[in-house]
């Protein structure tokens, strides 16, 4: 439900608030002047405003075409305020809506153009095109009410309600992506600029170190919050109790020293104590060691040591840290003395406590600690992390970013990680390579303590005596340790979990113990709450840890349980559980095989996953492999295993594989005799061959899927071998054909209830429709695609939706719009992994430089696609490079390279068996034999191209082919013919409403010339003449 009809307060007014047409005059009633007054002041002011803030932020971000399109629309919706004839006070407030929304986004865009490097503008495409559309609606809703014809008027007056409808869900529209965008993207992004802003070191002056302090840090990046807040506390008039928490080696004892020596805590304090508690397991340990620090003397402890603690706390202001408390507070037995010991402590007022425990859970519940409590330290920000490197090793490269990620920016193994190459023992390239194979136990500086080597920091934390005490956390840990992107903690997660596991495992308990030692954490940011382990917490636990087989069991058939509720892809709920999963699902699975499990189960599992690999377009094989390689009984389960591959291979662009395993699929679902398993094996048969341009053993895998589909009742597989079909025929310029196998398909998914396919035939129709030249229809079907694709989360579908309607803005010389749609596709189908959808905007994208007259920049582009679609083995898409680069090459009069260019063209089209693509081939031949002066060659090659255009249906090809050949005609003297091919041409231009080619004065001037000449070769054979 969208936030206008939950709220109707917001500014979106009910259906019957407004009517569409203003009423009818009663006598006596008079508007409300002041009103009237107000609301024209308001639009005045706000829209003036606004074309300001357009102008300063299209100067500031000149060049980026998403800025530039909504610009454009905006402008163009204020000019048409004064063009409305009908509906005025209705439109003005659609209008007055959009330039208060287009305001508070572009106030947004200012601030980003004003920061450094521009942070978030990336992240605002998809935002920006998606507003470009909806405006574009709301401009052609507006531009109803503009005609002033009476035809017109009435038309609207008898569709009132539509109209007004279609004015509500955009004021609906609006309201929503104003709560989208401004209410939550730019906040989001102006909090990330702001931390951005916040990093920079802090230069503390230096300050004398007393001997009982550990020295100054020398530098720290990345907690100047936390530092801040804990200075502040402690220079409060309550006496401070705090407590720094977090996973060994986050920065917790480096935090609490830089903090003991600032110079507003030393002013403040008269005395300052640093205790360092590692080996110290008792509260009698802990007094010790006090009396250590505060060098009391030894003749004086023996009876008296902790009434002599205590009282050198009363004397004057007194600031303690206790570093790493929980060495004496874990040990059960003696953690009530250890409490009580720091009540003491917290119960004198002069006395200010600071302690540094790892975990997340604070001792002595009942101390007093000072409020609001101080969050456990997290990873610094990689930025941050980097300045660390940095600051150590003097160096920065690829291979220590992807060193400082691995290590998930924990402070401890960065610092340990800049040192090794400090001391050029290492370089960063090495360190990456063997991190690759030793993982966490490569991290360390030849010392043996927690400080010094990241394993051993990290086993202290896993043989804790909170960790011992609890008999299930070592094994949920190592369990935990399988999945890379942590446990989805969703409400009922765990308690599934718990129905797997032997009872004698307390799952719930387990994760209590693994959080408050912080070696689990739990994490927010992400649309599915998860319980995480560190990086190097997880490989650690990984190398060294067992997981019992009935604990692995248990979290593999969680995974096949939760596959087997989301194995439809085409159901938006399955989206919310199914792809966050998918890195963990191909861990455990891998795991699963490796300890030797058998079970269909888990192999059915692995073919949903597989497909829902196939669907995002995008991984690895491994799993479908593993489930191949273990053999199932079932003919029809393997078969599945090859079909599934196939389509795998197919997405990865690796068609032998493909066509291998297609192959072996058909062989299987045969000696099964299960006939429908073969006709999809068939289909996906047929779009490979496709693939290659064999187009005749296409259309015989096709017809046999559909006989198949046909005789098993299969509506949904009669659909899909229909779809491709269509394409085929579009292939061959059998534009009817195409039509109406594409039109069957979508009844048939339509009555199938099948969204995803719905979306492919809208986009199939789209194009047929645009080589109709019927372009209103095709727009219409490629927005609807989008819409389709995107309710279904499909990116690879939603690119190649962008892409074609890139075309059609192509078609229509809108070229802002085109670049826009394919710099979108390009994105998407580069999230996709999608080769091939690249290589064709790529292609795109040269095709619009050089409708530019960029030709630099058109060649780069053509030679990109053509380089993927080299590596993709993909005929067609080689075809139209290599038309395009011929005529790039004749525009720089380099015709011996167009001449072998469009030779190559020639010979690929026919060999992809694409009428439409070899009609312009044959069309740029022709040109090219004009420029060399081969007339006779020239009228071959246009003659060729207009009756192959023709073939194709392509009226307005065909239509540049005669005009192209009427001049030839005419340098030749060769007037009736020509006449005859201007006239045929004009009649095709006028019936599709398109320009170009020749100069209508120009035209109009060759016509009356090629008339005269006709009537003097008239008149002369008449008179026994020859011309």
């Amino acid at each position: 439900m969208s936030r206008s009809s939950r709220n109707p307060g917001n500014g979106c007014r009910g259906r019957n608030s407004v009517p569409l047409f203003p009423p009818l005059v009663v006598s006596g009633f008079r508007p409300s002047f002041l009103a009237a007054q107000t609301a024209s002041k308001f639009s005045l002011e706000t829209t003036s405003t606004l074309l300001g803030i357009v102008k300063e932020v299209g100067e500031m971000l000149r060049g980026v075409p998403y800025v530039k399109s909504v610009s454009g629309i905006v402008l163009q919706i204020i000019k048409i305020k004064e063009e409305l004839t009908d509906n005025k006070r209705r439109c003005q407030e659609l209008i007055e809506k959009v330039v208060r929304r287009s305001g508070t986004i572009f106030s947004g865009l200012k601030k980003i153009a004003e920061s450094p490097g521009r942070e978030g503008l990336k992240d605002l495409e998809d935002d920006l095109v998606a507003y470009t559309i909806l405006l574009k609606e709301v401009y052609v809703a507006l531009n109803q009410c503009t005609s002033r014809k009476m035809s017109d008027r009435v038309e609207r007056w008898l569709n009132r309600s539509q109209l007004l409808e279609a004015m509500l869900r955009l004021e609906r529209q609006l309201d929503d992506f104003r709560v989208n965008f401004s209410d939550n993207r730019l906040v989001q992004i102006e909090i990330h600029m702001n931390t951005l802003l916040g990093r920079a070191p802090t230069n503390g002056r230096n300050t004398q170190c007393r001997p009982i302090l550990p020295p100054k840090p020398h530098f720290m990046y990345g907690r100047e919050h936390e530092r801040a807040a804990i200075v502040t506390t402690l220079l409060g008039s309550a006496p401070a109790r705090i407590a720094i928490l977090g996973a060994g080696g986050i920065g917790k004892t480096t935090l609490a020293v830089s903090v003991l020596h600032d110079p507003q805590v030393v002013e403040r304090y008269d005395a300052r104590y640093f205790v360092a508690c590692d080996g110290v397991t008792s509260a009698e340990l802990l007094l010790t060691e006090l009396a250590n620090v505060l060098r009391l003397p030894r003749d004086q402890l023996d009876e008296n040591m902790h009434d002599l603690v205590l009282a050198s706390f009363r004397r004057g202001a007194v600031l303690i840290c206790f570093d790493n408390l929980e060495t004496a507070w874990d040990n059960l037995e003696g953690r009530r003395a250890v409490e009580d010991l720091l009540m003491e402590f917290t119960s004198i007022s002069n006395l200010a406590v600071l302690i540094t425990m790892r975990g997340t859970q604070r001792p002595a519940p009942s101390a007093g600690w000072s409020m609001p409590f101080l969050p456990p330290l997290h990873s610094l920000h990689f930025a941050d992390a980097a300045d660390v490197f940095r600051h150590i090793s003097g160096t920065m490269d690829e291979f220590a970013e992807r060193m400082i990620k691995e290590v998930d920016c924990i402070p401890l193994a960065v610092t340990l990680l800049g040192h090794m190459v400090q001391e050029e023992n290492e370089t960063t390239a090495s360190l990456a390579k063997r991190w690759a194979k030793e993982r966490t136990a490569l991290i360390e500086n030849g010392g043996d303590d927690r400080l010094s080597k990241l394993d051993t920091s990290i086993q202290c934390s896993i043989s804790s005596p909170r960790m011992r005490a609890d008999s299930s956390a070592t094994d949920i840990l190592a369990l935990l340790s399988i999945l890379p992107d942590g446990f989805p903690n969703r409400e009922g997660m765990l308690d599934r979990l718990q129905r797997y596991l032997p009872p004698q495992i307390n799952l719930q308990k387990a994760i209590s113990t693994l959080r408050r030692v912080a070696l689990v954490h739990g994490e927010t940011l992400t649309n599915t709450p998860r319980l995480r382990l560190l990086s190097p917490v997880r490989h650690f636990s990984k190398a060294n840890l067992r997981i019992p087989p009935e604990l692995r069991t248990a979290l593999v058939d969680l995974y096949i349980e939760m596959l087997d509720d989301g194995h439809d892809s085409s159901d938006a709920r399955s989206h919310t559980f199914v792809p966050p999963e998918m890195l963990n699902i191909r861990s455990v699975f891998a795991e699963a095989y490796e300890s030797g499990d058998r079970r269909d189960a888990l192999v059915k599992a692995s073919i949903v996953y597989t497909e829902w690999l196939v669907y995002m377009g995008s991984g690895s094989e491994e799993i479908i492999q593993l489930a191949i390689q273990s053999m199932p009984d079932s003919d029809e389960l393997l078969a599945s295993c090859f079909y599934w591959l196939g389509k795998l291979c197919m997405r990865r662009n690796d068609v032998k594989e493909a066509h291998r395993a297609f192959e072996q699929a058909i062989e299987l679902h045969v000696q099964a005799q299960d006939a429908s398993g073969e006709a999809y094996d068939l289909y996906e048969l047929g779009s490979l061959y496709i693939w290659w341009g064999k187009l005749e053993e296409a259309e015989g895998s096709f017809k046999r899927a559909l006989e198949l589909h046909i005789t098993r009742g299969d509506f949904l597989g009669q659909a899909y071998d229909l779809l491709d079909l269509g394409k085929l025929f579009m292939r061959r310029g059998q534009l009817q054909e195409a039509e109406s196998a594409t039109s069957n398909a979508l009844e048939l998914l339509r009555a199938a209830h099948n969204v995803l396919g719905q979306a492919h035939a809208m986009r199939r129709l789209g194009g047929i429709y645009m080589r109709q030249d019927r372009l209103d229809e095709a727009e219409q079907s490629l927005y609807e695609a989008v819409k389709l694709h995107r309710q279904t989360k499909s990116v690879l579908g939603e690119a190649h939706d962008m892409r074609r309607l890139g075309g059609l803005y192509m078609w229509r010389h809108q070229l802002d719009e085109a670049e826009i749609s394919f710099t979108k596709a390009a994105d998407l189908h580069r999230k996709s992994h999608d080769l091939l959808g690249e290589a064709n905007d790529m292609l795109n994208m040269g095709e619009l430089y050089m409708e530019r007259g960029q030709l630099s920049e058109a060649e780069s582009f053509l030679n990109d696609a053509l380089r993927l679609h080299m590596q993709t083995q993909n005929v067609l898409g080689r075809a139209n490079d290599m038309q395009n680069l011929g005529e790039l090459y004749m525009r720089r009069n380099q015709l011996a390279e167009a001449a072998s260019s469009l030779a190559t063209a020639v010979e690929l089209h026919q060999q992809a068996g694409d009428v439409m693509g070899l009609a312009k081939d044959m069309q740029k031949m022709g040109e090219l034999h004009l420029l060399t002066g081969e007339l006779d060659e020239a009228e071959e090659s246009l003659s060729s191209a207009v009756e192959l255009h023709r073939q194709a249906c392509n009226q307005a090809g065909e239509a540049y082919g005669l005009q192209s050949l009427a001049k030839l005609y005419a340098q030749r003297g060769k007037g009736c013919a020509a006449r005859r091919s201007l006239i045929r041409a004009g009649a095709l231009k006028s019936r599709l409403s398109i320009t170009g080619g020749l100069d209508e004065l120009e035209l109009v001037g060759l016509v009356i010339d090629l008339d005269q000449r006709c009537a003097c070769r008239c008149r002369l054979e008449a008179s026994g003449y020859s011309a």
